[in-house]
């Protein structure tokens, strides 16, 4: 194979842009790194990549820019967040049960949120992936002004799946059966077609045939919406196999287990993302192995409330198995941080301290995570998830100025254990800068600040938060 890759025939290419002399993880199928590499933009795609020698007497740009030796690599993909919920980070007391935990947050947050609150929420959330080089999330539904959210994630410049919570009924016990939340069959089906076709996937922002899941769907739902997402060509995506509730009232249901039950419906395939999946056996772990369904693991939110992601999980076997694995930062006060590059770091050692076991996800397998197996999360594997010749330039470029970044002896071991996006500095999505020199270019930071900050005040003071907690605040 050779060492550049272009698709357009012999030289010279023009480029919009050309980043030389960097070092480039490119996550292609060979999982090239190259030391001194150059990545060619145009239209906001990429036009080649390679080493530096090669490429740059190959390109033609408008404009150059020696990286000098920076880190590169594609834009990371959060594949399950709740970008509606962040005006009520660190609200509630860090030793509150599940049960408690949802009661006093979840209803009231979700009910008295008034839309330029959800606004300011969503656009603060984005504001922290992009800085955290993240330039593609999915949401598995939280929106109840989805114009606003859309309108947010694409003032920010990064791409975002969006949509309505959509639940018809719930075997599930809890608060997801609230029956001021939970909508007729016919409705949902309604909202759902709707926000698929009025956001569509030819734009930044746009919307899966997203399900609330938790066993809230109807079999009727469930097979409508993978209906619709395969005739729109979208993913279905749905939280699974969460607690062990949730399991136990599938079989009572059903006398299946849920991998086993959605199998039976034919919902499972590679256009299908199932987010959590703590609680699963080895049959199920086949059944999504043989359907080439996706998982999300979201390590940060499983061991921060106990769920078992790294005590119960199964996500070392199902990435042994060929099941594609991403990675998700879930929401505010269950992570506390969107942040994937801290989901990577946890993915690579929750699991080696539970099992005694070295490696049992690798710092690779956990970058695959981050990108790749992201991009097929999220429905765009042909389009993101790694840098080659025809993808969208979603790119992100770090500083070498930190002591993180040196010595530069493995570029991915020190992306993924010390680096981290601690050192993120520059981030492109369909090579448009949307963070340049650490700061956002298409807003002002200090005025988004100042209105997310009047939101969350005025949305906590009507529902009376922050609670508690166990240190008096003088």
């Amino acid at each position: 194979m050779p060492a550049v890759t272009n698709n357009n025939g012999p030289g010279p290419w023009s480029a919009d842009l050309l980043l030389n002399h960097a070092g480039i993880i490119t996550m292609d199928a060979q999982r090239r790194v190259l030391r001194d590499g150059s990545i060619a933009v145009a239209e906001g795609r990429i036009v080649a990549v390679g080493p530096s020698t090669e490429v740059d007497p190959m390109v033609r740009a408008t404009e150059i820019r020696d990286l000098k030796g920076a880190l590169v690599h594609p834009g990371f993909i959060d594949a399950h967040v709740h970008p509606t919920l962040q005006l009520v980070r660190g609200v509630l007391p860090d030793f509150y049960e599940e049960e408690r935990m949802v009661r006093e947050y979840g209803p009231p947050s979700a009910a008295e949120k008034t839309e330029e609150e959800e606004y300011s929420s969503v656009l603060l959330a984005s504001m922290e992936m992009v800085h955290n080089g993240t330039t593609t999330f999915a949401d598995t539904g939280s929106s109840k002004y989805l114009s606003g959210t859309v309108e947010a994630v694409e003032s920010i410049g990064m791409r975002g799946l969006v949509g309505h919570m959509i639940k018809d009924s719930g075997d599930t016990p809890g608060w997801f059966k609230d029956p001021a939340t939970v909508g007729t069959t016919e409705n949902n089906l309604e909202r759902l077609e709707d926000q698929i076709t009025r956001f569509k996937k030819d734009r930044l922002s746009w919307s899966p045939a997203s399900l609330l899941g938790l066993g809230t769907a109807s079999d009727t739902l469930l097979l409508n919406a993978k209906e619709l997402s395969e005739s729109h060509d979208v993913p279905l995506i749905m939280h699974q196999s969460w607690s062990k509730d949730e399991v136990d009232a599938c079989q009572i249901r059903t006398g299946l287990r849920p991998i086993e039950h959605l199998a039976k419906l034919g919902i499972l395939g590679p256009n299908t993302t199932l987010v959590h999946m703590i609680h699963v056996d080895d049959n199920e772990i086949d059944i999504l192995a043989q359907t080439d369904t996706n998982v999300v693991h979201c390590p940060a939110p499983g061991i921060k409330r106990g769920y078992g992601a790294a005590r119960i999980g199964r996500f070392v076997e199902m990435l042994n198995s060929g099941v594609s694995v991403a990675l998700g930062c879930d929401a505010a006060n269950w992570a506390n941080s969107l942040d994937i590059g801290r989901a990577m770091y946890l993915a690579c050692l929750i699991h080696r301290e539970v099992r005694g076991q070295v490696p049992a996800i690798s710092e690779e397998m956990a970058l695959e995570m981050a990108t790749i197996h992201g991009a097929r999360a999220v429905g765009m594997a042909e389009e993101i998830g790694s840098l080659e010749v025809g993808k969208r330039a979603d790119i992100v470029i770090h500083n070498t100025t930190a002591p993180e970044t040196h010595p530069a002896h493995n570029l991915v071991t020190n992306l993924v254990y010390s680096s981290l996006t601690e050192t993120v500095d520059t981030v492109l999505v369909n090579g448009n800068p949307v963070l340049e020199g650490g700061k956002l270019t298409n807003i002002n930071s200090d005025e988004a600040y100042a209105r997310t900050d009047a939101a969350a005040e005025s949305l906590c003071a009507r529902i009376g938060f922050p609670l508690p907690g166990t240190w008096p605040v003088i």
